[in-house]
This record gives structure tokens, C-alpha cells and sequence, in this order.
């Protein structure tokens, strides 16, 4: 058995709350364990207004980060980054499903600056429905290596809302990057 992964950390807005925080062990075997610490964060403020305006509570803007923790420790390879990668990003994936999000796409990957570091961040979209509309949004993974360890971060953001609520998409890039940057 492991010990417990610490949680990671993660500057967030002030409108933004704790909404989840989970230690899970994905994979276990004799000879290799991965533990892993995850924190999901949400906009309570536009989750209210949107509440307000529709009637229904949403959860379409969020952000999450996880610590990743495979025992026995190794030096994170390339091929082993690239593998967390692609399982992480699949999952996911499934969570963006979990949270009512269809039609989602992968669109393309970018590269962004963690630490001294370029991480790849790879972009989806994909639609909500609410209602008789259905609405685009946008979301976020990325993966990168730390010590021993893997962060893992990403979130979503409406790119537009219903009825007179605003929300600017390009603030709500900078601000979810900006999250992302400071998991550690």
C-alpha cells in the first residue's frame, strides 16, 4: 500500500470554491502502483448567475488539478510522460461527459509555459445543451512531469451564455491558464 499522495495546490479566483477533492489509486499491480490526489474548483459566481437566468445549476466552468504518484519511483521518461498523457487526457474526456458536455472534439494542441517548462496543452470543444439551446464551450488538459511526480490540470469555459448574461471567452482563457500555471 502507498502513502497518500499530498494534494496538489493551485491559486484560483476568489469566486471559485473547492467542490471536490479525491485520493484514488487508477492502477495497481505487484509491481506498480499509481496513486493519485485530485481538487475540482468551480466559478460559484457564474454557476449563480446562471442560475438565475435559467433556472437550472450548471457546472461548466471549472478547473481541476491532480498529483500523480507511481511507485516505485522513476524518473519521468518521455515515453512515460507521453502515456500519462494520453490516459489522463481520455479520462478526461469521460469527465467532460460525466458533467453533461456532447459533442466533444479534440481541436487542437498548443504549447504553454509552466514553471521553466513548455507543457502541451490539448484544447476540446464540444456543446451543452440547455433547454431548447445548445451551447459551445471550450476545455483544457494538460500533463507535465515534476520531480517524481506528475501534475495534471485542465477546466472548461462557456464561449458564450444564454439570454443577456455575458462572459468574456478570452478572459476566461487567460484566467483558466493562469490557474493551470500555478498547480504545483
Amino acid at each position: 500500500m502507498s502513502a497518500a499522495v499530498p494534494p496538489p495546490e493551485l491559486d484560483v479566483p476568489e469566486s471559485w470554491r473547492l467542490v471536490s477533492e479525491e485520493l484514488s489509486t487508477p492502477f495497481d499491480v505487484r509491481i506498480v502502483t499509481i496513486s493519485a490526489t485530485t481538487r475540482i474548483y468551480e466559478d460559484t459566481a457564474l454557476r449563480d448567475r446562471l442560475a438565475a437566468a435559467t433556472g437550472t445549476e450548471t457546472t461548466w466552468r471549472f478547473v481541476f488539478a491532480s498529483r500523480l504518484r507511481i511507485r516505485p519511483a522513476n524518473s519521468p521518461s518521455r515515453a512515460l510522460t507521453n502515456l500519462v498523457s494520453d490516459r489522463a487526457s481520455s479520462a478526461f474526456v469521460d469527465v467532460l461527459e460525466e458533467r453533461g458536455f456532447a459533442a466533444i472534439e479534440r481541436a487542437d494542441t498548443h504549447r504553454f509555459a509552466v514553471g521553466g517548462d513548455d507543457v502541451d496543452a490539448t484544447r476540446y470543444r464540444a456543446r451543452v445543451q440547455l433547454d431548447d439551446r445548445d451551447l459551445p464551450v471550450e476545455a483544457y488538459f494538460a500533463a507535465w512531469p515534476t520531480g517524481e511526480e506528475f501534475l495534471l490540470g485542465g477546466g472548461a469555459y462557456p464561449l458564450s451564455l444564454p439570454g443577456p448574461a455575458s462572459f468574456d471567452r478570452d478572459e476566461g482563457r487567460e484566467e483558466l491558464f493562469g490557474m493551470l500555471r500555478s498547480i504545483r
